[in-house]
Formats: C-alpha cells, structure tokens, sequence
C-alpha cells in the first residue's frame, strides 16, 4: 500500500505518526485487583421475548415467561447502591437485558423508581440504560425516553429486512412499531443507540440504512455488529458477511453519518483508551438472572458451560445479595489477551472480543473473521486519527493490501516485513 510506504499520501502522515510513536505510551490495562468495584448492575427481568428473531442467541423463543421477583430486583439495586457508596463512586448504574426486558413492565416500574429512590438515599446520581427491541405501547415508549438515560435499539434497517429477521411469534413484521419507537424516543431526553446487525442479506445496504438512521433519527450512535451464528440463524439461511466487504462497507457507512453528527460503533474496535476485557467479563459487572444467579454475562449459561467457563458470581439467598469473593477472581482472571492476541496491535482495543464466543481458553491461535474486520476497522480507524483518511480509503480499496494488513501473524516492529523493504 504506497500511503503507508512513502508514497503519495505517505509523507504527509510522517510527523503524526512519529508523534504517535514517541509519544508516552499508556500504561498496560491489568485485569482488576482488590475489591470488588461494579462496573454496574444488570438486571435480566425475563427471558421470555416478544419476536421471534431469526438469528437470536438468547433462547427466548423456548424461554419460561417467569420473571424476576421484585423482591430480587429491589435487593439487588439496593445492595448496588452500597457498593457504590461504599466504594466512594458517585454514579448509580442498572441496566436492563433480556429476553426483552419490557415485557415485565411492572418489575421495570419497581426497578426504575427504586434505583431512583436508592440514589438519592444515598447522594449518588441514577443512571439507567436498557437494550430493548422496540415493541411495546407508545405509552411505553414515552415513559422509557423520560426516565431511561441510554436505550439501545435493535433496528435491523428498511421493512422488508427487519420484518425477515425480526417477526413477532404469529410471524407479522416488527418494522413499524419499531419505527415508531425510534421516532419516540429520538424525540425524548434519552441518549439511543441504535443496533444493526449486519448479515450477507443487508451489508451493502449498510450505507443508506446508516445515512436514513442518521438524518431521520439523530441518534447519538449507530453500532454496528455482525452476525454471531446461531443454530437459529443456520436454519433461516442466515449467514455472517465477509470480513473485508464488512470493513469496507462499514467504512462508507461511517463516513455516511458524519455528514449528520452521528458516530458509528463497532464494538472491538475501540480506541479511545486500552482496555483489558471487551466485556462485563473481569470488569466487576454483576449481572442478575431472573433466577437470582449472579453472574458476569448475560448469555445463557449452557453457552459459558459449553465452553469450559464459569462466569457464576453468587445468589440471591435469604433475601441478600451473595457475591463470592474466589468467584470474582476467577473471573477477573480471564481479562486479558488470550495466546493469538499477544503479538497484535488490537490486543487493548478489541482486548480479545467475547471470551465465550471468541476468546475462550484453547481458542485457535489464528486470525479468524472476526480478528480480520477488526483489524481492519481499527486500523483505519487509527489512520484517520493521524490525518490519514485518504490513506485508510486507499487501503479499502486493494484487496491485496487489506489481506497483507489482516493476517499479519505479528505486528511487533522487530518482526514487521515491509513489502520492498
């Protein structure tokens, strides 16, 4: 690739990036020690859903509809609120997972006013952010924007393709009381996140679902995650993109809703600060089944088993909070790159990707699909962050220098080889 060679564009960057070189480096993220410090609390009201999306990775279409006691609810929002105090925090964090947590509306009215309640107890400022799908009443909707302060929405984009993979249990769409929540709440005080999930079926349309999502929404991000394949997924045809065409066209997508104020996401590739997990996992979250299992992961726990892992916290017994300390660092023990990671330059962005689906124990030692997008988004990423957006544009656009950069088997400088050097 001539930019980042010397060639036409190359000079230009030369000054950042050796200012980037020599800069002070940023301490090593280390996995958590000492005592627990909660990232926040989850809650999972239910598991039980309201669609029936094709690729879901939750088992809510065979999901109980029991829900979380509201004794357990109140409990652990208290029990959240103590630790937070105790620890000298001055934010009280609960977010909400599922199933599809709104399907539990009167635990969600207890949770809120409670975590409401406990923060002033106890001085702290509330913050409450939930990840929903959308449907629900209008009512609904305006009472989520009021007293929620960050909704993430799975919009999956136009109607013909959230209406495929999003279907209510009869099989009728989704799309336009989704459509109408998003319209609610971009209208409410609440900052939206909206999610698509990318797929074969809708990547090349990526750009004009994120230029409409931008211009009509104004949402404060629009994330962007490929497709985690599911027994689920399979039988519907559905199938992951490829990881070069995922990179270029979230690129386009990307620089699409700039012109609107909106930023894109994807989460492995972070770089704003190095980190040592990608996820609640080793980051002291502690995240409530509607059983009273606390864990660290909202997958089920048959997917942690099927892995080898054991991401239990504790329980709610006798009506307390139990958290076990030797669980904690158990847990905490598995923040960090794993063997494949070690010689990568994404090490403390993407720090591993999903420990259960990506970075677990024994994990192949090569660069897959996901390693691949990653790579690639972070590194243009970092190129634009230099002045070298011209040059990322130049690298999207040769396959062959994207492969080069992608499975690069080591990114240290003293094993780097240059092409022509």
């Amino acid at each position: 690739m001539a930019s980042l060679r010397g060639g036409r564009n190359g000079s230009a960057q030369l000054p950042d990036l050796r200012a980037a070189l020599e800069g002070e480096a940023a301490p090593e993220p280390r996995p958590r020690q000492g005592p627990l410090r909660p990232q926040f609390l989850g809650l999972i009201p239910t598991r039980a859903c309201n669609l029936r999306c094709v690729y879901c990775g939750f088992g809510a279409a065979g999901a109980s509809c029991r829900q979380m006691d509201p004794r357990l609810a109140v409990a652990a929002v208290d029990w959240m609120a103590e630790e937070v105090a105790r620890t000298g925090g001055d934010r009280l964090d609960v977010h909400l997972f599922g199933g599809e947590p709104f399907t539990a509306p009167e635990l969600v009215d207890v949770v809120v006013h409670r975590t409401r309640a406990a923060a002033a107890e106890r001085g702290l400022r509330p913050r409450l952010e939930a990840t929903t799908n959308g449907v629900f009443s209008e009512e609904r909707a305006r009472f989520i924007g009021d007293y929620f302060d960050w909704v993430v929405l799975s919009f999956d984009g136009p109607a013909e393709i959230q209406d495929r993979r999003r279907p209510a249990p009869g099989g009728q769409g989704s799309f336009q009381v989704v459509e109408r929540t998003a319209r609610l709440l971009a209208r409410s005080p609440a900052d939206l996140s909206l999610r698509i999930t990318v797929a074969e079926d809708n990547l090349t349309r990526l750009e004009e679902t994120v230029r409409w999502f931008a211009h009509d929404y104004q949402p404060s991000t629009i994330d962007l995650e490929t497709l985690q394949p599911t027994p689920e997924s399979v039988r519907a045809g559905l199938r992951p993109p490829d990881p070069y065409e995922f990179a270029i066209h979230y690129w386009a997508a990307a620089r699409q809703a700039e012109t609107a104020g909106v930023r894109v996401t994807y989460s492995a590739a972070v770089a704003d600060a190095p980190r040592a997990t990608y996820c609640p996992v080793g980051n002291d979250a502690v995240i409530v089944s509607p059983e009273g299992r606390l864990s660290a992961c909202y997958l089920l726990e048959e997917e942690w088993q099927a892995r080898g892992l054991d991401l239990n916290l504790g329980w709610f017994r006798d009506g307390a909070i139990e958290v076990e300390g030797a669980a904690v660092e158990r847990v905490r023990g598995l923040a960090g790159p794993q063997p494949r990671c070690e010689r990568c330059f994404c090490r403390y962005s993407c720090a591993g990707g999903c420990p259960v689906h990506h970075s677990f124990p024994g994990c192949p030692e090569v660069h897959d699909h996901f390693c691949i997008q990653t790579r690639l988004v972070t590194a243009c990423m970092l190129l634009a962050g230099m002045n070298g957006t011209a040059a990322a544009e130049e690298l999207l656009s040769d396959r062959t220098a994207m492969e080069a950069l992608a499975l690069q088997s080591s990114d240290r400088l003293a094993e780097l080889k240059v092409s022509g050097a």
